[in-house]
């Protein structure tokens, strides 16, 4: 079912030794709250797994979004980008790398 392009989704699942965070939508203030309750759930129930972040389907990124990124970035997770916009926002956050 197609998500309004308003609003912003998270879920995880494992694989492997890795977590895999899946989002969608736009990742801007009033949502990234939600997608950080799901990463501090993923890392509190999984605090051994590799964190992979899914950026394809993420068609916004704002300020707060960003900030949560960092956040995410500093703790070891690692991002997976789509689109230019998104990947040049990834870039910025890892310095090129990861």
């Amino acid at each position: 079912m197609p998500y309004p392009h308003h609003m912003m989704r998270a879920e995880f699942r494992e694989l492997d030794d890795a977590i895999v965070l899946k989002v969608c939508g736009r990742l801007a203030e009033g949502w990234v709250g939600e997608l950080e309750q799901c990463w501090r759930s993923a890392r509190a129930t999984h605090p051994a797994s590799r964190l992979s972040v899914d950026l394809r389907g993420v068609s916004f990124i704002d300020q707060a979004g960003e900030s949560l990124l960092n956040l995410m970035y500093r703790d070891g997770a690692t991002f997976l980008a789509g689109g230019l916009m998104i990947k040049e926002v990834v870039s910025q956050i890892t310095g090129g790398s990861r």
